[in-house]
């Protein structure tokens, strides 16, 4: 009998096979090619608990939808499934999704998007098999040993650090918890996405926050989100993934809880001209790390961003962000009106565009208002008057010129005018006051001067 993990591959290509192939060379991983006839026959012999992800090829045939139903089927609610879609089909993905598959990639094959989106899948899957076993093993109460191929996983993915830990993907059996392991203990908001709850590991009391959709149709999200915030885990002002849960169809992400106010909180008190200065070089850093790595926040604003007890700065929320390694920043003008830029909201996101938040922010460090408030999600068609007539000068007489010249370069209109990163930013404020941040001169940020 088979004991190794297990993908299943329904009408790849050979290209498409070798690139699998060539992403599992480090894993002890069988990869085996299977008709929808043949399915039925091979799952009747081989144990569920091995299976770790399937791959489809969606044919150029009539109601793929009700293949699909049938390989979720076969293989149960957990185990990820992981469409390729020609151009021809394009239409059916909403029926696809229905039927069982959690996510797609349209064909033709984008390299960089299959790799992520398998990773991601391909290690919740494991986690599913390797928690079965273990699950198993328990019940015939027989020692197993402790997740040997999952150790070749976190070399391989992310040099010694896990996606997502292989210890609590199995069904459910009290309605209180996630999957035995994380218990509800309240609400923390709710919004168009899901329901945010604080939550806690059994056993160890460690808190975490559970981030809940409200439905299966937002899983294509929250994968989105979880491989994003995987690509940025070695940054510690990113609020870490711990692990994501498949529950009643829905992915769920279990991340890091972070005790302490968020930004916005803060500024309607009174926050030191050196806070200030430290709050914002913590975000340009870790805005800059995640531009380097082609990732577009797309939502910046304090309320996104929270403050520790020991002054270390958690930026959050990357449900709307963009990998641009292989997606583009769509034609959606999602994001936060006093802090996008105008191109935000003709769904022409850039680079850039998060400089134009980070602009927002530091005209708020300097004069404790925004240079523009719009009420509303129309745009501003005002916006060009309003920002020539509040310069951070007007708002606070005697503002260092130097940092008023940089906020402005931020708050270009267009974009070509605009630092065209918050690499370009960082190194332009470093490069103009060596002592930013440090407290060894007067701060920039003080109401008077």
């Amino acid at each position: 009998m088979n004991q190794r993990e297990t993908i299943l591959q329904f009408g790849l290509t050979e290209s498409e096979s070798t690139l699998v192939k060539s992403l599992t060379s480090s894993f002890e991983v069988d990869r085996i090619s299977l008709t929808i006839q043949t399915t039925r026959h091979f799952l009747s012999d081989f144990p569920k608990s091995k299976l770790c992800l399937v791959i489809y090829h969606v044919q150029n045939k009539d109601r793929e939808d009700r293949v699909i139903q049938l390989i979720r089927d076969f293989i149960g609610p957990l185990i990820p499934i992981l469409l390729l879609i020609p151009p021809e089909k394009r239409s059916g993905i909403k029926k696809y999704l229905q039927a069982g598959a959690d996510d797609f990639i349209n064909l033709p094959l984008n390299n960089n998007q299959f790799s992520i989106s398998f990773l991601v899948l391909f290690e919740i899957g494991q986690t599913i098999a390797q928690q079965r076993q273990r699950h198993a093993a328990k019940v015939a109460k027989k020692d197993l040993p402790v997740y040997p191929a999952w150790h070749r996983a976190v070399q391989y993915l992310q040099a010694g650090l896990s996606y997502f830990s292989p210890k609590s993907l199995i069904e459910k059996s009290h309605s209180e918890n996630i999957f035995d392991r994380w218990q509800l203990i309240k609400r923390l908001g709710l919004g168009g996405f899901g329901v945010v709850w604080l939550v806690e590991e059994i056993g160890t009391k460690r808190l975490a926050v559970a981030k809940i959709p409200h439905s299966p149709q937002m899983n294509i999200r929250v994968l989105r989100s979880a491989a994003i915030l995987k690509r940025l885990v070695h940054h510690p002002n990113i609020v870490h993934l711990i692990e994501v849960v498949k529950e009643s169809g829905r992915f769920i992400l279990i991340q890091e809880y972070v005790q302490g106010p968020t930004l916005q909180k803060l500024l309607e008190g009174d926050i030191s001209p050196l806070d200030r200065e430290s709050y914002f070089l913590q975000l340009l850093s870790v805005i800059s790390y995640s531009h380097k790595n082609k990732i577009l926040h797309r939502d910046i604003k304090p309320e996104n961003i929270l403050i520790k007890p020991d002054g270390q700065l958690k930026l959050l929320d990357f449900g709307i962000a963009r990998d641009l390694t292989w997606q583009s920043a769509d034609g959606a003008s999602e994001g936060t009106v006093n802090f996008m830029p105008p191109e935000q909201f003709r769904g022409e996101s850039c680079i850039a565009s998060d400089v134009w938040a980070l602009g927002v922010i530091l005209y708020i460090f300097a004069t404790n208002t925004t240079p523009y408030d719009q009420q509303n999600n129309e745009y501003p068609v005002d916006i060009e008057t309003t920002l020539t007539n509040r310069s951070p000068s007007s708002a606070n007489p005697g503002f260092n010129p130097l940092m008023e010249a940089i906020i402005i370069k931020c708050l270009e209109k267009d974009v070509n005018k605009r630092y065209p990163s918050a690499t370009e930013l960082l190194s332009d404020i470093q490069r103009t006051f060596p002592d930013f941040g440090k407290g060894v001169t007067l701060p920039l940020f003080s109401t008077s001067h």
